[in-house]
């Protein structure tokens, strides 16, 4: 099935209106290739006085998507500016409960609020599509606590859509696949380790420099598992010593390719872990 050739202008009309209803706005920038549609369609409506654009950095974010942000940082008509959020030893976070999602989106969001009170905004907007309703995703409930506004999703714009779209201009394929937090390529009760995090986010990066994407390279102990489609199965064996070589160097005994292929939220859908207290 072909991807949708780009944003209708129906849903295109309904976001422009909610963006003049928001005067100025905070946009929370993932570095997603969707929360950089939103805050380039807001300054195109808004113009660059009325937009400001922010980003929080923390543990869980990996070499991919600090290659996104670079890349779509370049591209954006205004700044983006850069929250740390450093988690300290014993932080509930790293105990990587099942609603840890909800936990981090809250304080990020707070810490966004935050700085949109410094710059007198009142609209604190994310990019939150239609597409993002059919996953499971506690961290939605952080948001509508917060009163975050979801612009793209209210006006039922979907990824694909922003995807077809923005093929069409030129932008690079790996820039229009999904990223999601480190957090995700470990399963629920497992301590979370910065270090850990940081080898799973550098083999990531290592595929996808190499052509494999989309992919999820989860957590095994002592290795890891590596998720990605079945087109690209030749591609990974055909990097077999070179991947061998960049795991071990970091301590990994064991590379494994999913025959299952590339998952979405496997955690969410163990027997072991619906069992487990949220």
């Amino acid at each position: 099935m072909k991807p949708p050739v780009g944003v209708p202008a129906r849903k295109k009309t309904r976001l422009h209106a909610a963006l003049q209803r928001c005067g100025r706005v905070l946009v929370a920038f993932s570095g997603g290739k969707d929360s950089f549609f939103l805050a380039r369609e807001a300054v195109a409506e808004l113009g660059k006085g009325n937009v400001a654009s922010c980003t929080v950095e923390t543990p869980f974010s990996g070499q991919g998507t600090r290659a996104r942000l670079k890349y779509f940082r370049a591209r954006l008509p205004v700044p983006v500016r850069v929250l740390r959020l450093d988690l300290p030893p014993g932080s509930a976070l790293l105990r990587n409960r099942r609603d840890r999602c909800y936990d981090c989106k809250r304080l990020m969001f707070r810490a966004l609020k935050r700085e949109a009170a410094r710059l007198g905004i009142a609209a604190l907007l994310d990019g939150s599509t239609r597409s993002d309703g059919t996953e499971h995703r506690p961290g939605r409930r952080a948001l509508e606590e917060l009163a975050v506004i979801s612009p793209l999703s209210d006006a039922g714009i979907t990824s694909g859509e922003i995807a077809g779209e923005l093929a069409a201009e030129g932008i690079g394929e790996f820039y229009l696949t999904s990223s999601t937090c480190l957090a995700t390529r470990f399963p629920y009760g497992h301590l979370l380790d910065a270090r850990q995090m940081r080898v799973i986010g550098q083999v990531e990066h290592f595929l996808a420099q190499r052509g494999v994407f989309p992919l999820r390279v989860r957590y095994i102990p002592d290795g890891v598992r590596i998720e990605a489609g079945a087109a690209h199965f030749q591609a990974v064996l055909a990097l077999k010593e070179r991947l061998l070589a960049f795991c071990r160097a970091r301590g990994l005994r064991f590379v494994t390719l999913d025959l299952g292929g590339l998952q979405s939220g496997p955690w969410d859908k163990s027997p072991n872990n619906s069992r487990q207290k949220k």
